[in-house]
Formats: structure tokens, sequence, C-alpha cells
């Protein structure tokens, strides 16, 4: 009886340790979301690995834990609560009518996947309703030029191309130049100059690639001012990296992000969830976004995303 007294009373130790250790790793982990973030790259993945979403599922978790003492279970609660109202104030947005002007221009983004196939019965339903001025693809690797056929002959007043780095682009209007700009494990960017029913126009498609370890600092930094030396109108790509990151802020000197001016939540990835933000839209600042809309379809994981601006 002794012997199983003193195991019982060991293991209560070893239960109360592990809850503590828990309870420490967590707080570690909102202090890094919340205050640290991804200003030093060794925690970046940390930051990453865990949004927002997930935390909260964690809280609820962690609070469970602590079933038994009714001020840490209660403080947990109430811990979960405001992030959760911080989520929904930050990353959703109650639709609301926007009017769209007929001088607006419009941009189509979208990351198609790299499927064995384009689908191109998807984008063509896309342009057909919504009638971008200007539309960019990435992870379009299997694009072909049956492909390019098929929409320039559904759509002539469309110009497309194929572009390097997996990439196709489509205009209403014309393509005057592509410049690609690529670093290997880093990123691919394209910048084309358009010409639109509303005037010239400069965009880059960019695509920077999903390495958990990348200095996210060094290449978002780079993006950004190769598209400030070209004279770029807008931005837009796949940046695999989450909104919240500190390294997104630097953009906010010359460019203005479509974050703010979106319906439901602002994520992007995965399909139907709402857990990353993780393709954006830019403009220059002498340009007023209005509005922005995403579209989900199961051919990829990624929403769709058109911009209205002027």
């Amino acid at each position: 009886m002794a012997y199983l007294s003193t195991s019982l009373r060991y293991m209560k130790k070893f239960a109360r340790s592990i809850r503590a250790l828990i309870l420490v790793l967590y707080v570690l982990l909102l202090l890094i979301h919340f205050v640290i973030k991804d200003h030093f790259q060794v925690l970046g993945v940390i930051f990453y690995a865990f949004p927002l979403p997930i935390l909260i599922t964690m809280g609820i978790c962690v609070a469970i834990l602590f079933y038994t003492h009714k001020i840490y279970i209660l403080s947990l609660l109430g811990l979960v609560l405001g992030m959760t109202f911080f989520w929904f104030s930050t990353y959703y947005f109650f639709t609301k009518p926007v009017e769209i002007s007929k001088n607006s221009t419009s941009v189509l983004f979208w990351n198609a996947a790299n499927r064995k196939k384009l689908p191109v019965d998807v984008l063509s339903k896309s342009i057909t309703s919504i009638k971008p001025d200007f539309i960019g693809l990435v992870e379009a690797e299997n694009a072909s030029a049956e492909d390019i056929q098929k929409l320039s002959k559904a759509f002539p007043n469309y110009e497309f191309q194929i572009l390097k780095g997996h990439m196709l682009v489509g205009v209403k209007g014309s393509i005057e130049k592509i410049t690609f700009k690529c670093k290997e494990n880093s990123h691919d960017i394209n910048f084309v100059e358009a010409q639109l029913s509303t005037g010239h126009v400069s965009f880059a498609i960019t695509d920077t690639f999903q390495n958990p370890t990348m200095d996210k600092r060094k290449t978002l930094n780079t993006v950004l001012q190769l598209a400030i030396q070209s004279n770029t109108d807008v931005i837009i790509g796949d940046f695999n990296t989450p909104y919240e990151s500190v390294h997104f802020r630097n953009f906010e000197t010359e460019y203005k992000s479509f974050h703010d001016y979106g319906q439901g939540f602002s994520a992007t990835w995965p399909f139907r969830i709402p857990l990353l933000e993780l393709d954006q839209i830019f403009v220059t600042k002498s340009m007023t976004p209005i509005l922005l809309e995403k579209f989900h379809h199961p051919v990829s994981d990624h929403a769709m995303l058109v911009g209205y601006f002027q």
C-alpha cells in the first residue's frame, strides 16, 4: 500500500509537471505569434506553423487539461475568447455592397496548383463572369499552347501568353513588355507592362518558394525592391508567407494592401479553411483599392483573388 501511495504521488507530480510545461510552451507560442513574430528567421518557422486559428484550438485543449483548476480554466477560456474576437475583427470582413465604377481596373490572380492539366474550363467561366482586365496565374506548369489557343478563341479581346516560372498571363488589351526575374530556391517574378482600356499599367506576378528555412526577410525585400525599381503599379502573387509577417510592413511605404478591402475571411489557403493569407494583391499608393473578392474552386487549394482598383 505504501508503495502504491508513493507511486500515485509521483504520477500526480509528473502530471502537474507536464501540464505546467504545456502551459509554458503555449505561452511561448503566443509570445512568438503576437510579439516576436518572424523578426528572427529561426523563430519564423514556428510563427508560420502556428497561425491564430490553430492557437485558438490549442488554447481550448490546454484549458481542458486544467478543468479541475477553476482559475486556470477561466483565464484560459477568457484568453481564447479574446483571441477569437481578435481573429474575427482582424481577419473577417462582413459582406457589404461596394460600387464598382466603370473606370475601375480589375485583376484576377490564382495559384493553379500545378495540376496535370490547366483548369481552363474553370478559368474560362471566371473570365466570362468577372471580365478581369488583367489575369495572372502561378503554378501553371502544364499550361500548353493548346490552352492558349482555346482561351484566345473564347476571348478574342484578350492576349494570353505562357510565361517563364510556370506562369500564365492574360490581358484585356495588349501586352507591351515582359521581363522575367528569378533566384533559385527563392522566387520567380514576371514584370508585365500592359495597355488596358484604362491606360498603361505595369504588373508584377510573383511566386515565392515554399521553404520553411528560407530567409523571408531577404526574399520579400528583394521582391519589393525589384518592384520599385521597375515602377510596378500592381503586385500580385503567392508569397507563401502569411499576411501577419512583419516583412510585409515594408511594402506599406510604397504600396497599399487589399487585405482590408476583402469580404469574408481573408485567408486564401487551404481550400475553404480560413487558416493562412498567403496570396496577396498590392497596388501603388497613387491607386485606390475598392474591393477584394475570393472564389474557391476544388481544382486548387488556393483561393482565386479578384481585386478592383482605380
